[in-house]
């Protein structure tokens, strides 16, 4: 975890709004960061799982699509649009991948993406289980699990490591009015 919640501000900061860093890097870390997606998921990532309309820019990380805020909205479609691999020359087809890799049609490693974004001093499994338990303190399990696509169980146990109490709530408010009825 990171020793400050602080600090996961700081950086995603540096991700939206640095341009000088790699698009993929910048777009790769703020998933980590901000939604706690685990590296081997993002690489897994494809362009149709991205929707820009009226409601403004939406990535599928689970079975509920989740609104990307500004600019992390214009920063995916901005990937989507200008992906390339990393170390292909000549290489046309990208496929189907949001981070392409160095193999046409393959998706960037998962160990490639960790070792670019630590050479970001984003380390991975701190950062992404700062933003899991931050999530988890202010949403329900049910969501959490929708949203950003990780098992109910997993969402249950972050949200009680980060002492959500809204299912002791609904349990208790559940007793209360059984026991009323009675």
């Amino acid at each position: 975890m990171l020793t400050e919640q602080d600090q996961r501000w700081r950086i995603s900061k540096r991700l939206l709004h640095d341009a000088s860093l790699a698009l993929s890097d910048r777009v790769a870390g703020c998933l980590v960061v901000l939604y706690g997606q685990p590296v081997s998921r993002i690489v897994q990532l494809t362009t149709d799982k991205i929707s820009s309309g009226t409601e403004g820019v939406q990535l599928q990380l689970g079975p509920r699509p989740v609104e990307m805020p500004e600019p992390l909205g214009s920063l995916f479609l901005e990937l989507a649009r200008s992906r390339q691999g990393f170390a292909v020359l000549g290489q046309k087809e990208q496929g189907p991948w949001l981070f392409p890799g160095g193999r046409a049609g393959q998706a960037m490693t998962a160990s490639h993406l960790t070792m670019r974004l630590n050479r970001l001093g984003i380390r991975t499994r701190a950062c992404r289980n700062t933003a899991l338990l931050d999530l988890a303190a202010q949403v329900p399990a049910s969501v959490l699990s929708e949203v950003l696509g990780i098992s109910i169980s997993a969402a249950v146990a972050w949200s009680h490591d980060a002492g959500n109490t809204r299912l002791a709530y609904a349990a208790a408010v559940a007793r209360r009015d059984f026991h009323k009825s009675e």
